[in-house]
């Protein structure tokens, strides 16, 4: 069952509507956010652990149903997460000493669903932030990236190898508040010194930026198909 919350709301760029609902699913009510996009993202929302499902304008409430159910685990790890108040999370011991993930672990795979957030129009996105980002961060962090490269990828929102200096970043970040992206490129900078997430990439995180775990609660929150 669905309750439409208000009217709908001109978003950026011709017809872009944005209508809110409420969908009941298994006792709870999740917020549904229709946008003229093309993947279907899914936050649990703090303090009290609410779901919300941003999707394309047309996805039906069995495959909105479907997406939540499936994520069941996911979603119940989140919100044990955010009222325990977890501040630390272990290093990946299953990460590679040269690739490294930037904690992407809550996000899925992607499947086109639309035309509106093409893989062109977020690189550009991104590359009219990144510069800027950029040349502020690495006097910070003492080290320059011999590469950038920008590519979609499945499980991980960045990724740095240290023997070359060289770090990608997901095209996906293009949809998320710039200072998830910001986090990101620190967090990948910053393998650039410290390969593993001991100690001394933690030490150094937060020296470079200090609210960089609330950054970090936040890109989890965040699951894409």
């Amino acid at each position: 069952m669905t309750k439409t919350i208000g009217g709908g709301r001109r978003g950026r760029g011709a017809g872009s509507t944005v209508k809110r609902r409420l969908l009941e699913l298994d006792g709870e009510e999740v917020l549904v956010i229709s946008k003229r996009i093309k993947n279907v993202y899914l936050r649990v929302k703090p303090p009290e652990g609410g779901l919300e499902v941003t999707a394309p304008v047309g996805l039906s409430d069995k495959q909105l149903e479907e997406f939540v159910r499936a994520r069941r685990v996911w979603i119940g790890r989140t919100r044990g997460r955010i009222s325990n108040s977890i501040s630390e999370i272990a290093s990946d011991s299953n990460d590679s000493a040269d690739d490294r993930k930037a904690d992407g672990e809550s996000r899925c795979g992607d499947e086109p669903q639309g035309k509106d957030r093409s893989e062109d129009r977020a690189r550009r996105i991104i590359e009219e932030r990144l510069p800027r980002l950029v040349e502020t961060w690495v006097p910070v962090v003492g080290k320059r990236p011999t590469a950038i490269t920008l590519r979609h990828m499945k499980t991980r929102w960045g990724s740095c190898t240290p023997s070359t200096g060289r770090i990608r970043l997901n095209t996906e970040l293009a949809w998320l508040d710039p200072e998830l992206l910001e986090y990101v490129l620190v967090h990948e900078l910053t393998h650039l010194h410290a390969h593993g997430h001991g100690p001394l990439f933690q030490e150094l995180m937060t020296r470079y930026m200090p609210d960089w775990r609330q950054r970090r609660r936040r890109l989890n929150q965040y699951v894409v198909i």
